[in-house]
């Protein structure tokens, strides 16, 4: 796993942020498909004038660059930003006594993406993620933990972590929902399996490519979202279809899928209102 970039925008507008994630993913983008990407993906009511303005501080700071209406991330920028991370890194392994692992509040009020080499590599890191927030949530917080997936295929490679993570939410008081997009057997039997152990879960099948290749969580004020590469989404949407009973599958193939070597983005940011925004999208489609 590597951290492609992290990036702490104290004081900027939340707008800005979320372009430069954005960008990070899909480009060159037009003003116009980063706003519909910002009220799509993330639930945010934003005007087109409140996207073109991040988007113009971005050029003018010099992250981001404007090629023919369509704008993406400077190629100078990363590669100068490469070499500054990677002489901090050789200056922390130098003088690195012990390791010390990340804590939550790490992650703070920044947006930060990630990398990873296949998508079990990334639900592990997830799962971490969702965990410490289980443990450090209090009572009083907003106790909301939204999912919406095309299949909840994690659940049969970590079970007993999965079960576990549900156990704690349930014994806390956490709410938790999942919506499925798509409708086959299987998931209907992960249905009933996620709601055995406490997790309300909808069944509403999607065409859309974006609801196939785009899983999201939220865990109180704390937003994970990854998106899968084409290749990893049709293998799984192949496996969900061939195999219809959840006691009589092949989890090899499953775990064939899941390791296979393929870039995993996920991008992880913390904010109340933006999560509250994103779980009302989610309930307006239970």
């Amino acid at each position: 796993m590597a951290i492609q970039m992290i990036l702490p925008m104290n004081g900027s507008s939340e707008i800005k942020n979320l372009v430069f994630t954005i960008l990070t993913e899909e480009y060159p983008l037009k003003i116009i498909e980063l706003t519909n990407f910002i009220r799509r993906r993330y639930g945010k009511t934003v005007t087109f004038q409140g996207v073109r303005k991040a988007v113009m501080q971005l050029v003018t700071e010099g992250v981001v660059v404007k090629e023919n209406n369509e704008f993406m991330i400077r190629k100078e920028w990363v590669q100068q930003s490469k070499q500054f991370l990677d002489k901090l890194y050789l200056k922390m392994i130098e003088g690195e006594k012990s390791k010390k692992p990340m804590k939550f509040d790490s992650i703070g009020g920044e947006v930060s993406v990630f990398v990873f080499d296949s998508i079990n590599d990334m639900v592990k890191v997830w799962e971490d993620l969702s965990d410490a927030w289980y443990k450090s949530y209090k009572k009083g917080e907003y106790n909301v933990n939204c999912y919406q997936a095309a299949h909840s295929w994690e659940v049969l490679l970590h079970p007993d972590v999965e079960t576990k993570l549900m156990r704690q939410c349930k014994k806390r008081g956490i709410k938790a929902y999942i919506l499925c997009t798509q409708n086959t057997p299987l998931d209907r039997n992960l249905a009933k399996f996620h709601e055995k152990i406490g997790v309300k879960v909808v069944i509403n099948p999607s065409l859309s490519s974006f609801d196939k290749s785009h899983y999201i969580g939220t865990y109180g004020p704390l937003i994970i979202q990854a998106k899968y590469p084409k290749k990893m989404v049709k293998e799984l949407d192949l496996f969900f279809k061939k195999n219809k009973d959840i006691n009589h599958l092949d989890l090899s193939e499953l775990s064939k899928i899941a390791n296979t070597k393929a870039k995993v983005k996920m991008t992880v940011i913390k904010n109340l209102d933006m999560a509250k925004q994103i779980n009302e999208s989610i309930f307006a489609r239970m």
